[in-house]
């Protein structure tokens, strides 16, 4: 609840006042991606990139979101991990499932691409996907690995 009502419902939120305005699609999409990739997403960024500087961040890190993952109900999941790399495959996810309850899973593509914003560029730990819910994939398919050096 509290991640619906302090993180996806305001997203949702805003892009139903956006879309009751006069403005075009391309336009609500155009300013919901630039909240949520300048200002959500580069939060998150900052406060990743703060995390690195601890002493074995990726250990840390991932032996947290991987406990995360196990336990939520926010997602269902299946993780697999090694020394180096946690993959985390969702097949069913909160913020795809608030997004098409509301009226509006053309926004969740949002939410999941603020996440290359979130992981990226990041100097310890490395993220790739290949399909997402909210890009009308089967799955999102999170791939994180420890970056050497």
């Amino acid at each position: 609840m509290k991640t619906l009502i302090g993180t996806i419902l305001p997203g949702i939120a805003l892009y139903k006042a956006l879309s009751e305005e006069n403005l075009s699609k391309e336009a609500v999409t155009t300013y919901m991606e630039k909240y949520m990739f300048d200002h959500v997403a580069a939060n998150m960024h900052s406060s990743m990139k703060k995390m690195e500087i601890i002493p074995g961040f990726y250990f840390l890190y991932s032996t947290i979101f991987l406990h995360v993952m196990q336990h939520t109900d926010l997602q269902e999941s299946v993780q697999t991990h090694g020394k180096d790399y946690f993959d985390v495959t969702i097949t069913k996810c909160l913020w795809h499932t608030a997004c098409a309850e509301n009226g509006c899973p053309q926004l969740c593509h949002i939410f999941c691409d603020a996440d290359n914003v979130t992981y990226g560029s990041l100097k310890k730990l490395a993220f790739s996907r290949t399909k997402t819910l909210g890009h009308g994939k089967d799955c999102c398919d999170f791939h994180f690995y420890k970056k050497q050096g």
